[in-house]
């Protein structure tokens, strides 16, 4: 798995009301209570999918994949941690004052992509050696949307507590854009940074001594078939 990507902001265009004044219809707050939408925070994920590779030898997977000495690679999963944001800032601007109100909406997308999927074309497609592979490989395929899954609930968690659910104050809507850009960024980047370990020690597992073992043995019968 390479480095994961720290995430694209993709703005939407701030819809702001004008407020001229505020006299005759109460406060610039109470307006803004009014007139605001709730604070949305939505994370999604796209789900795993993969192209495959069935090109390269072994001594190229295991140069690319070889964790240790004396490993051999007859296949690799290589994959990156991508994050895209979309910001609806749904303000409103008191006219000849530097205020502005909103409740933002976020939305969040985490995706591993892009996925590739490599079996060594020494093992023949449809083969014995060739399924024994693919089925360690899609193991840890799943690992990935396991953990994606799980990845998007704590970011929502706490992407959620960091904007809170009241009315949010600024002198200009670029002020407030300016903020939910820094918010996200702040919580999506200790994340983004912990990905590259946490699902290391979540692919180890599946590299278990007992699953090593298993593959062995397939791959010895394979082999006398």
């Amino acid at each position: 798995m390479r480095r994961p990507s720290l995430h694209r902001l993709v703005p939407i265009a701030a819809a702001a009301a004008l407020l001229a004044g505020c006299d005759a219809f109460g406060s610039f707050e109470s307006q803004c209570a009014r007139r605001l939408g709730p604070t949305v925070v939505r994370v999604a994920t796209t789900p795993v999918s993969y192209t495959a590779d069935f090109s390269r030898s072994i001594d190229e997977l295991t140069a690319r994949g070889a964790h240790a000495a004396g490993t051999i690679v007859l296949g690799l999963v290589e994959t990156e941690m991508r994050s895209e944001a979309r910001l609806d800032l749904n303000g409103v601007k008191q006219s000849f004052r530097d205020r502005y109100c909103m409740r933002p909406s976020v939305e969040v997308r985490l995706a591993f992509e892009p996925m590739r999927l490599y079996i060594a074309r020494e093992h023949a497609e449809g083969s014995c050696a060739f399924r024994a592979t693919m089925d360690h490989e899609l193991k840890h395929i799943a690992v990935y949307q396991d953990y994606l899954e799980e990845f998007a609930v704590r970011v929502q968690a706490d992407l959620a507590r960091e904007l809170g659910e009241g009315i949010l104050y600024f002198g200009s809507a670029a002020e407030a854009d300016a903020h939910i850009e820094a918010v996200i960024k702040q919580t999506l980047t200790p994340y983004l940074e912990a990905v590259r370990d946490e699902i290391k020690a979540r692919q180890r597992r599946v590299d278990s001594p007992e699953e090593y073992a298993r593959l062995g043995a397939m791959q010895s019968w394979c082999a006398g078939r």
